[in-house]
């Protein structure tokens, strides 16, 4: 049997090959960017299908330059569908629906028998059934038999099919052209096996043979190369946070060499965030104190001066710095400093709601419609005050005459959420107490509701008991991912859309830093459905009226080694709101576990020599697939196999100790 190897002179399968690389690329690219295009990032849609959130109104929210900042989506918005990729996929899809239509061409199968399809019988029929069928078909195909007016290539063609039916016929009767053909998948025999290169011969030995040969070095020495640097040098140069890494470094320097005496303003922080590389790169046709001007116009809410272009370079501005707040947050958190992570916080929700980062009256600030003089001159500070106002009176402290924004303004106030804790303690899985050198998470209950709510409910304690389920056991944390996703943060001066969320931090005492080894837990998962329930149904605290949160931090060191009470301080900033922060005490007590309980009737029957050895008197250690050995296994006590593991190891004594061992990793994937 003979092996070649041939160029595809008839075009037959270079075309399908060409087509199989262009759809292996195009799919998975033509799917992100379906994924991109259609997926809503509106608050206006999103926001609705959350019960307690803001929802904006856009034919009514009449806001100073509220049309640019709306166009500026829009662009945005029309980025994501008109771009690279739509004109790579466009024309890749064109090329390949261009070859199937013009190059394509019906594949020559002769090589192939299958003498089933040739007598067209099932796989299933009998030797009677074929005898039949041959009989037929060669009536028909026989040379003898074909008409005298019959075209000569149509008499080659029947003639063909003549000799094809007689050896499939053989193939299924003969026993020896049967063996050939189930041996060889031939009735003659073994057959010569030619092998196609994907590629028109003209092009590799006739006149275009050195356009291939640049073609080849194109590929291989020169795209290939690209893609794969292009896509490295983005993975190197940025961080998991998407900020540059000369950023980050930069921001790893400011915040070695900073004066640990000096306070941290939002101010401060800013002038690092404008010295970042993107604002450098991005924006270095605008002086540095033009860029200082162009924030503090929007922060102060006074930019009706800018013409269109410099609203645009605004917006685009604006727009940056949460990213690189969010990295330099983390970036602060292995420097353990709780006063910068507080004032970066603070001006992240500042840029958001386009309000000043410091004072007294950002609440009512961060409101719709307000006249800042006016608030800076009452003496109202707090969202829940204002909301027992009557309309009237709220409208003066916020300097609203029209009714319909004072509305809106005080609709916003009533759906800003207020963090409310019923209870913070440290929790070891499955133990009543914390005991020393032991894994433990803080775990919070709490409420978030509207501030026009007053006082707090009565929540039975059974409420605040978790289900110590395997799950539970196994994960406690899942449960932060279990509950409502929040919505978008209301913000209808800022150009993108900020999903709400609060980050946690737990601070040391001692030393007023954060805990060492910490980390910011991000709670984005919480029931709003309080905000909008009446008082009565507050203060009743039914389980069917309030709904009731849990968030879980790791605590990521084990517990003090010594028994004592440990004081920290648990931190919760929002993202987005003013007033929706939360700052309390918390203490650790650690304790020894207490000492098994004896029989004192046993310990006398063991030492006189008299204890029972039946199975029955015997404390065994729990079984690993129980609930004890569960718990027992988490505190790092004894557990034994269960019965079947025992079995199964029993059936497998004559098997050898390596035909298990598994030597696959698995790699951790965000």
């Amino acid at each position: 049997m003979a092996l070649e190897y041939n160029y595809d002179e008839e075009g037959e399968t270079w075309p399908f090959f060409v087509m199989a690389v262009l759809t292996f690329i195009l799919v998975p690219l033509t799917i992100k960017w379906i994924r991109k295009a259609v997926s809503s990032n509106d608050p206006l849609t999103q926001n609705k299908k959350v019960k307690g959130s803001i929802v904006e109104d856009h034919k009514t929210l009449q806001i100073d330059n509220f049309d640019k900042i709306k166009k500026f989506q829009s662009k945005k918005k029309s980025a994501k569908i008109f771009n690279k990729t739509l004109l790579v996929l466009i024309i890749g899809w064109a090329l390949v629906i261009y070859i199937a239509l013009y190059y394509t061409k019906e594949a020559n199968l002769q090589g192939s028998f299958d003498p089933y399809t040739i007598l067209d019988v099932s796989i299933t029929a009998s030797e009677r059934e074929i005898k039949s069928r041959y009989r037929k078909l060669s009536l028909k195909f026989h040379p003898d038999k074909l008409p005298q007016d019959v075209t000569q290539a149509a008499r080659e063609e029947m003639e063909t099919a003549f000799i094809k039916i007689n050896l499939a016929y053989k193939a299924l009767t003969d026993e020896v052209t049967k063996s050939n053909f189930q041996k060889y998948g031939h009735p003659d025999g073994p057959q010569d096996v030619s092998h196609g290169i994907a590629i028109p011969k003209f092009l590799v030995e006739g006149y275009y043979s050195p356009f291939m040969v640049v073609l080849y070095f194109f590929l291989i020495g020169v795209l290939l190369p690209t893609i794969v640097g292009v896509w490295w040098n983005n993975v190197k140069s940025h961080t998991k946070r998407g900020i540059h890494v000369e950023t980050a470094a930069m921001f790893v320097r400011k915040l070695a060499d900073r004066n640990p005496g000096k306070v941290m303003t939002p101010y401060d922080l800013l002038d690092w965030l404008l010295a970042s590389n993107e604002i450098q790169t991005e924006f270095k046709h605008l002086g540095p104190n033009q860029i200082r001007d162009l924030i503090s116009k929007y922060l102060f809410r006074n930019d009706k001066d800018l013409d269109a272009k410099l609203q645009n370079e605004k917006l685009k501005l604006i727009s940056v710095l949460p990213k690189l707040l969010n990295g330099f947050i983390e970036i602060a958190a292995a420097f353990r400093g709780v006063d910068i992570i507080i004032a970066a916080t603070d001006l992240q929700k500042a840029i958001v709601q386009a309000v000043r980062p410091t004072g007294r009256y950002q609440e009512l600030l961060q409101l719709p419609y307000v006249d800042a003089k006016v608030i800076s001159q009452q003496p109202i500070k707090k969202l829940g005050k204002l909301l027992t106002l009557s309309e009237e009176e709220a409208g003066k402290v916020l300097g609203i005459t029209d009714s319909t924004k004072l509305k809106k303004a005080l609709e916003v106030a009533s759906h800003i959420p207020q963090f409310r804790i019923l209870e913070a303690e440290f929790k070891v899985p499955g133990d009543e107490i914390v005991p020393p050198k032991a894994s433990s998470h803080l775990s919070i209950k709490f409420l978030i509701k509207s501030p026009k709510l007053k006082s707090c409910p009565d929540i039975p304690d059974e409420r605040l008991v978790d289900e110590e389920t395997m799950d539970y056991l196994r994960d406690p944390l899942k449960i932060n991912e279990e509950q409502p996703l929040l919505p978008f943060t209301y913000s209808p001066y800022f150009p993108n859309n900020i999903r709400n969320a609060w980050n946690g931090f737990i601070i040391a005492q001692k030393d007023t830093k954060l805990v060492e080894g910490s980390t910011i837990a991000r709670l984005e998962n919480a029931d709003l459905s309080n905000i909008e329930i009446s008082q009565d149904q507050w203060i009743s605290g039914k389980e069917g009226d309030v709904a009731i949160g849990t968030f879980k931090i790791p605590f990521t060191n084990p517990t003090p080694a010594s028994p004592g009470k440990y004081h920290f301080r648990l931190i919760l900033k929002n993202n987005g709101y003013f007033g929706s922060d939360v700052d309390i005490p918390l203490v650790m007590e650690v304790e020894n576990p207490p000492p098994p309980k004896i029989d004192a009737a046993k310990l006398k029957a063991k030492l006189e020599g008299t204890e029972e050895s039946d199975d029955e008197s015997d404390i065994s250690d729990p079984e690993e697939d129980s609930l004890a050995g569960a718990l027992a296994a988490l505190n790092g006590g004894n557990v034994k196999k269960s019965v079947k593991e025992d079995e199964d190891s029993d059936e497998s004594d004559n098997e050898s100790v390596f035909t298990d061992i598994n030597t696959d990793t698995e790699d951790e994937g965000n």
